[in-house]
C-alpha cells in the first residue's frame, strides 16, 4: 500500500483496473480449463471419423465437457437440420467462450493511458511546486518526485502487458476449440451423408 500511496490518486484505480483484470484472468482460466480435452488423441480421432464418418468416439469425448455436451449430443442425432443445430450449438460455446475478452483488452488499451496520466499529473505537480519554491530547487526533491510520478507509467504498463498476454492465449486455445467444433461438426455431416466410402 505504501507503493500506491506514494504512485498518488491515479494508482487507486489502476490498483482497481488490475484487480479487475485478475478477476477476468482466473475466471477464463477455469473456464478455459474446464475445456481441456487431449488435442493430439482427438486430432486423431477427429481424422478417422471424417475418413469413416464415425463420430461416436468423438462426441463420447466431448459429452464429458460440460460446456460442450449441446454439441456432443448433436453429433449422434440424425436430423435433417443437423448442420444447422451444430452451428447454432458451435455458435454458442464459442460466444460463452468469447465472453469477457473484449473487456481485458480494453484494459490492455487503457492501463498505459492512466499510468501516463498520472505520470503527466504527478509531473505536473511537481514543477508547480518547483516554480513556487522561495528556497531555490532542491534536486533530491526533484529525482523523488519524478519517480514517484514513473510508477503511475511502470504499473500501467505492468497491467498492459499481463493482460496482453492472457488475451493471446485465450485467442489461441478459442482458435483450437473453434477449429476442433469445425472438424467435429464435418465429421459428422460426412456421417449423415453415408460417406464411408472414402479412403486415408
Amino acid at each position: 500500500m505504501n507503493i500506491i500511496a506514494l504512485g498518488g490518486w491515479m494508482m487507486w484505480p489502476l490498483l482497481a483496473v488490475s484487480i479487475l483484470a485478475l478477476t477476468v484472468v482466473v475466471e477464463r482460466l477455469l473456464l478455459y480449463a474446464s475445456c481441456a480435452l487431449p488435442d493430439d488423441v482427438l486430432r486423431t480421432e477427429l481424422l478417422k471419423a471424417s475418413c469413416n464418418g464415425d463420430v461416436g468416439t468423438v462426441a463420447e469425448r466431448m459429452v464429458a465437457v460440460p460446456l460442450l455436451q449441446p454439441f456432443a449430443e448433436l453429433l449422434t442425432v440424425a436430423s435433417p437440420n443437423r448442420e444447422s443445430a451444430l452451428h447454432l450449438a458451435g455458435e454458442q460455446i464459442l460466444e460463452q467462450l468469447e465472453r469477457r475478452l473484449g473487456l481485458l483488452g480494453a484494459i490492455a488499451r487503457l492501463a498505459p493511458l492512466m499510468g501516463l496520466l498520472g505520470t503527466v499529473s504527478g509531473m505536473i505537480s511537481i514543477f508547480s511546486r518547483i516554480a513556487h519554491a522561495t528556497n531555490g530547487v532542491d534536486m533530491s526533491m526533484l529525482a523523488d518526485g519524478i519517480w514517484q510520478a514513473l510508477l503511475n507509467t511502470a504499473s500501467g504498463l505492468c497491467i498492459a502487458i499481463v493482460a496482453q498476454f492472457s488475451l493471446a492465449f485465450f485467442h489461441a486455445r478459442l482458435k483450437t476449440i473453434a477449429s476442433m467444433l469445425d472438424a467435429a461438426g464435418n465429421a459428422s455431416l460426412i456421417q449423415s451423408e453415408g460417406s464411408t466410402g472414402h479412403a486415408c
